[in-house]
């Protein structure tokens, strides 16, 4: 806590200094008038306009580079796991279109636009009605020119030290325009890896050392995808299609050295064997029937197959070991999604949306489960054999119904915007477990927003959130790391959250902004994990524990943002961006019945960015750092709890060459990560004593990187 303090402090410093001291300014003048930002608000919303050349100072190559130089904007890409279209968007729209895509994230779309494509970006701010992203409180519209050919590439080094070798990225896209069609092309190929080195500590109840283990995981990431965009005017409708594949291998896994206090020493190895193939296909028709009647039509089917192997191997040091347990995990998952959307503005001052969305969600599981066991008989080993586990093959179907009804309007000065939104589902699953339910949701939310001035804003929101339930909390797959299973829960039920928040928002100079939000959080069905025992031959360690709700919750606190310009402190081309949240939340505990706080909730995060850009040297750089509060996971038999831990980046840039960037950089340079200290109980962890903890160090690999990219 102490830690966020002084972050705010000297961040409201430094904005307090900033405005008042006029201390010395270099000459150089790298905010020209032109390129200042133009902000105004209407009865709806404020808008900030940025030209293009706005973001000559950051020399960007793509759409991409542009948005994230945007003072007090954070980038989101949304949630493509989640089920439906409405629900899942980011906060990018172009030229005041949400592409028909869910797997393709807005970043990646952004990266295929070169920015000499780019007239200018919009931030809307407050009230959103009337885009595709209603639910956004801001969000960034990049408006394209009509040009020609036009492309972008990229090509990427990196080096996981200490690992000498070198890992290739490279991305490419192409875009162009025939008659009524423009296109856009994208490919990329890349291959990462991640490696975390940790000593571990295992005492037993007493504080005494029973095992000291030296670790290292390492896991291999190759991919690639391909991308159509594309879009098509025929005489008064809009048509659009998108199109996506992917292909990723995961492979590697954890070699652990284990030297007990009262044994000889051991290799246990965890191995890993991820394939995952994945397609995208959208359409959408959009046409305005008449001058208040405006229409939009989308379609979208997505196919996800994951295939997962995993075993755990153990053997002398110095020797290879024999496999002791296995697991296959074959998952197909689909979604078929149809959506319509339909604005009418024939209400002067007012804009009326609604939309309805019919979905069908499947998941196809089958788990295998084979252990090697002692025979009864004598001491001899019988191999793996396989172990029934409830739940292993699983078929999971989902109807889901999505609905809502908007107006917008204004009062004097106080612009609002109402919304009834609700969703039916009904959730059929077979195999292993066998459960039917329905649901049913009301999503109401109420917005106002009140600007005294062009660059102020005040806004409230109330709102209802409806979480979507996990279909692989539904299914049961395995934890090799802690050689433990994890069964599904098919009576598990949707988090339901009321949210009240008070935002205001403040711009000054050219690239000043200060965002300050407080908000409460009311939460029912709060989902956590509950205790199941089952037969010890699935569960040699004991404690299993399933996705389930535990009740009511809250969570309270505030976040923020602010960008400064640095010039008035002497550096020119200079600007500090941060972004923090401090919450605090409480929930009782299932076995306990004490107050605790949410489970994998940090209670504070900051995040800090400082670069400086200098057009006439053409060269830039810049430093981020961030900082994350430790939080805890609370099972059957366990509590998991996980260190602070921060990171620190830098990068240098030449620009030297016209369209092109050169960029040096590292990531993770002090290498520092969550630690995690497991203490695990013989038995109930509220009755039972502790049996033995686990206190793991970490750290992980730096990543050096030279990347180069351009347009053509």
């Amino acid at each position: 806590m102490q830690q966020v303090v002084l972050v705010w402090a000297l961040g409201i410093g430094l904005l307090t200094g900033g405005l008042a001291w006029s201390g010395p300014v270099v000459a150089e003048n790298v905010y020209p008038d032109p390129s200042s930002p133009v902000a105004e608000c209407n009865d709806a919303s404020c808008e900030t306009i940025y030209e293009a050349v706005f973001f000559d100072p950051y020399a960007p190559v793509t759409a991409l580079d542009m948005v994230n130089n945007l003072p007090g904007f954070s980038l989101n890409n949304g949630d493509s796991g989640s089920r439906g279209f409405g629900g899942t968007a980011g906060n990018i729209l172009i030229n005041g279109e949400r592409v028909s895509a869910k797997s393709e994230s807005p970043s990646d779309l952004l990266s295929k636009i070169p920015a000499a494509d780019v007239e200018r970006v919009v931030v809307i701010r407050g009230q959103v009605g009337g885009t595709d992203l209603r639910g956004q409180s801001v969000i960034a519209d990049v408006i394209r020119k009509d040009s020609g050919a036009t492309g972008t590439w990229a090509l990427t080094a990196a080096s996981p030290h200490p690992d000498p070798q070198i890992l290739p990225s490279g991305t490419i896209s192409y875009s162009d325009q025939t008659g009524a069609l423009s296109y856009t092309l994208g490919a990329s190929a890349s291959r990462s890896q991640f490696i975390l080195d940790a000593d571990e500590r295992v005492l037993n109840g007493q504080g005494q050392a029973r095992e000291i283990r030296d670790e290292v995981f390492k896991q291999t990431d190759d991919g690639f995808d391909l991308t159509v965009n594309a879009t098509y005017d025929f005489q008064a409708t809009r048509f659009g299609f998108n199109a996506q594949y992917d292909f990723e291998n995961e492979s590697g896994g954890e070699r652990s050295l284990r030297q007990p206090q009262a044994a000889d020493a051991f290799l246990l190895s965890q191995g890993i064997d991820n394939e995952q193939r994945a397609l995208e296909l959208g359409f959408d028709a959009e046409r305005a029937f008449s001058e208040h009647v405006n229409a939009k039509l989308i379609a979208l089917y997505r196919r996800d197959d994951q295939l997962r192997n995993g075993n755990l191997v153990r053997g002398a040091p110095d020797q290879v070991g024999e496999i002791t347990t296995e697991t296959t995990n074959n998952q197909l998952e689909t979604e078929n999604i149809l959506r319509l959307e339909l604005d009418y503005s024939g209400f002067e001052g007012q804009l009326i949306e609604a939309a309805i969305e019919g979905a069908r969600n499947s998941l196809d599981s089958n788990f295998e489960l084979r252990r090697r066991r002692a025979s009864t008989t004598s001491n001899a080993n019988q191999g793996l054999m396989p172990v029934d586990v409830p739940g292993a093959r699983t078929m999971v179907r989902e109807n889901r119904l999505d609905f809502s009804i908007a107006n917008s309007f204004s009062i004097g000065q106080l612009a609002l915007d109402l919304e009834l939104a609700g969703e039916a589902s009904e959730i059929k699953q077979t195999g292993g477990f066998s459960e039917k339910r329905s649901f049913f949701f009301w999503k109401p939310s109420l917005t106002l927003s009140y600007a005294p001035q062009d660059n102020r804003l005040i806004r409230g929101r109330l709102l209802r959130r409806v979480s979507q339930l996990n279909f692989s909390d539904f299914v049961s797959a395995a934890d090799l790391g802690d050689d433990e299973l994890a069964l599904g829960n098919p009576s598990l039920r949707p988090e339901t959250t009321i949210t009240l928040d008070l935002t205001f928002e403040q711009r000054f100079n050219s690239i000043g902004l200060l965002s300050i939000t407080g908000f409460y959080d009311w939460i029912d069905d709060v989902e956590d994990v509950l205790p199941l025992l089952v037969d010890p031959l699935i569960d040699p360690q004991g404690g299993l524990e399933v996705p389930g709700n535990i009740g009511s919750g809250f969570r309270y606190g505030m976040r923020g943002q602010f960008t400064i310009p640095m010039e008035r402190v002497g550096i020119t081309g200079g600007r500090l961006d941060f972004n923090g949240r401090w919450q605090y939340s409480g929930v009782d505990d299932p076995l306990s019945k004490r107050q605790r706080e949410l489970s994998n909730e940090r209670d504070w995060t900051a995040q800090i960015n400082f670069r400086q850009d200098l057009p006439n040297a053409k060269f830039g750089w810049g430093i981020n750092a961030g900082i994350f509060n430790d939080y805890a996971n609370f099972g059957l038999d366990e509590i998991d709890r996980f260190s602070r831990s921060w990171n620190f980046g830098a990068f240098i840039e030449t620009r030297a060459i016209k369209d092109l960037r050169i960029r040096l950089g590292v990531n993770d340079l002090f290498r520092d990560t969550t630690d995690r200290d497991r203490s695990v109980f013989d038995g109930p962890r509220n009755s039972a004593p502790l049996d033995f903890r686990e206190i793991r160090d970490r750290e992980r690999n730096r990543q050096f990187f030279v990347q180069v990219r351009g347009v053509f």
